[in-house]
């Protein structure tokens, strides 16, 4: 499991410095949620604390610095106004594609060397561990 989290650390450091090398000053926990919210436009505030195991002042300081850099904008749900969606905008949108191909070279990096049948197997194990610890954490709630 510690290599899980250094593979984790790492990984979170160069999405970092791949959104620095773009000019955006962000920290690993920012560049994720961006990611996060890429992937799940409209994302309600509470559900990305969730995702990302945070408390909402932190998302909220995350969000308020996507939104200063006009990446990330916040939307107010129409039929709960106590919901505030987190919408990725238009900046955010290109910034991120112009990002990807940089996440791509640093996971071909990082994966070189590494044959298609250990990627596999890895994907598999990590698989069995994922649907372990959704085993585990279902039967506590």
């Amino acid at each position: 499991m510690p290599l899980i989290g250094q593979l984790m650390c790492f990984m979170r450091q160069q999405t970092s410095q791949a959104y620095k090398d773009l000019g955006y000053d962000i920290t690993p926990e920012a560049a994720h949620a961006l990611m996060i919210i890429q992937h799940f436009e409209g994302l309600a505030q509470t559900k990305l604390a969730h995702i990302l195991e945070k408390d909402k002042a932190s998302v909220t300081r995350l969000l308020n610095s996507l939104v200063q850099l006009n990446l990330v904008e916040r939307i107010q749900d129409t039929n709960d106004r106590r919901i505030i969606r987190a919408h990725i905008t238009t900046k955010g949108k290109n910034t991120f594609a112009k990002f990807m191909p940089k996440l791509h070279d640093v996971s071909d990096l990082t994966l070189q060397g590494i044959s298609e049948a250990d990627f596999k197997q890895t994907l598999s194990t990590l698989h069995r561990i994922t649907t372990n610890i959704n085993a585990i954490y279902c039967e506590k709630n």
